[in-house]
């Protein structure tokens, strides 16, 4: 299976849990310390529009990219925030998909061999989004476990 059908394997689950998980348990944090599954989600869409909007214009254009500007744990703390700001599930959920097909979209006429780097390593566009499927599954685990 290629990446960006990969990389879209977690909005069908998604799109599942609008059915199978009820709300209350939705906006609970999956452990002590630890985030909703709304949050998780808010995580996600907030760094598809992050990669989206000021990544992979970069990719494209560039062959070293700066590191990361980007305050993460502000991000994060953005998302958790957005995520319990009076969404009800199915909007959130429905807010990532939306996003997440967007970006696929968008990756399906890009060139997935296009080479670049951040710092000392080496990428290609399509390396960089097998990574981006692995913090997908990594997070799909969370939320699993929750539901289980």
């Amino acid at each position: 299976m290629n990446v960006i059908k990969q990389f879209g394997l977690i909005a069908a689950y998604l799109e599942e849990l609008k059915i199978v998980e009820n709300d209350e348990l939705f906006f609970k944090p999956i452990g002590l310390g630890k985030w909703s599954s709304a949050a998780i989600v808010a995580h996600l869409y907030f760094w598809d529009q992050y990669i989206q909007n000021d990544r992979l214009p970069l990719m494209l254009k560039l062959d070293s990219l700066p590191r990361g500007e980007v305050d993460v744990q502000e991000i994060n703390n953005e998302a958790e925030t957005f995520a319990h700001s009076g969404f009800s599930k199915n909007e959130l959920i429905d807010k990532f998909i939306s996003n997440r097909r967007n970006l696929i979209e968008v990756l399906g006429i890009v060139d997935l061999q296009k080479g670049f780097s951040i710092g000392e390593h080496n990428f290609t566009i399509e390396k960089y989004f097998e990574g981006m499927v692995e913090h997908d599954a990594h997070h799909m685990k969370q939320i699993k476990a929750i539901i289980n």
